[in-house]
């Protein structure tokens, strides 16, 4: 069976890359991971006795845009997983498909944070240098 990671960040290219991933499943039988990932050096603003707190502050919105990824593909009649991750989104999303065996991971060209696009370059493009699968960029 065919593996897909979709990466979504609440961006409307996110968006069209969930809605690509799910036609995809639909045509091709295929397993889907919906992932967001958190940047983990958020953490470093907080004291250590603050972090289970802060933790659970910062992962509302991405719970909310996995939960609202499932309700999409259960309509859709696509079984979809969730995950949430901390670290570098690029490089914790390639190891994820390492970890899963994914023939393909779908992204959107841009995220949500056009700022850290230009300064820092674009997930999507760092992926299609590192990942070890199929990268589709959604535009």
């Amino acid at each position: 069976m065919k593996k897909i990671i979709v990466a979504v960040d609440g961006s409307e290219l996110s968006d069209k890359a969930l809605d690509r991933a799910i036609f995809e499943a639909t045509r091709h039988g295929a397993e889907v991971l919906c992932v967001t990932v958190v940047e983990g050096l958020t953490f470093l603003a907080y004291k250590r006795e603050e972090i289970p707190e802060a933790w659970e502050r910062l992962m509302r919105e991405p719970n909310k845009l996995l939960a609202e990824a499932a309700q999409k593909a259960e309509i859709a009649g696509v079984r979809l997983r969730t995950l949430a991750e901390a670290g570098r989104p690029a490089e914790t999303i390639a190891k994820l498909a390492r970890q899963e065996k994914a023939d393909e991971i779908i992204v959107g060209s841009r995220g949500k944070n056009a700022l850290d696009n230009m300064l820092l370059g674009s997930v999507s493009g760092r992926l299609v240098q590192i990942a070890p699968c199929t990268i589709v960029v959604v535009r």
